[in-house]
């Protein structure tokens, strides 16, 4: 069954591979680029717990990518602990500086994740920009070949999930209700 899945990832990537552009080159990187760290994610997040109404989905936020962050990054990887598509067969095809980490869960798509379905549940109107980027940094993490697709689908369900499961506990945060 995993010689299947690797046999189906190998042939996405290569197709990929095949389909880049020079322009769309720069695009991704740029993508992918956001997403690291979850810059993107603070940057929308600090502003909102500024302000009281909208504090709740600011600390949703955060809490979600801070539980994702854990199981993907920390945990999953460290379990798993696939070797990254360009360490293996696809190094040529390399955009950016090699990852130190494993490649299964993608982290990148588990916190995009986590925060466009927590942004579902606590501020309706900034749910479909979210899960739009959520979705651009998935497939980037594919198109630069630091992932495999199932690496990014993965991640993406466990986000959701992490999403799902932070929305009920991120009220009960401590200072949750400090004034500015």
């Amino acid at each position: 069954m995993l010689e299947r899945i690797q046999t189906w990832d190998d042939k996405m990537l290569l197709r990929l591979a095949h389909k880049r552009t020079p322009i769309l080159n720069k695009i991704m990187i740029i993508i992918t680029t956001i997403g690291n760290n979850g810059y993107v994610w603070f940057g929308i997040a600090f502003p909102m717990l500024l302000m009281n109404r909208m504090r709740l989905t600011g600390f949703t936020m955060l809490f979600s990518m801070l539980v994702a962050w854990l199981m993907s990054e920390i945990t999953i990887k460290n379990i798993v602990r696939r070797v990254r598509p360009c360490k293996k067969d696809f190094e040529k095809y390399l955009l950016i500086k090699d990852p130190p980490q494993y490649s299964f869960p993608s982290g990148h798509s588990a916190t995009s994740f986590a925060v466009s379905t927590a942004m579902f549940f606590t501020c309706q109107y900034l749910f479909v920009p979210t899960l739009i980027l959520a979705f651009l940094i998935a497939f980037s993490r594919v198109y630069i070949m630091v992932h495999y697709p199932t690496d990014v689908i993965c991640g993406a369900l466990l986000g959701i999930i992490c999403g799902i499961a932070s929305v009920p506990v991120a009220p009960y945060i401590p200072f949750f209700d400090f004034q500015i």
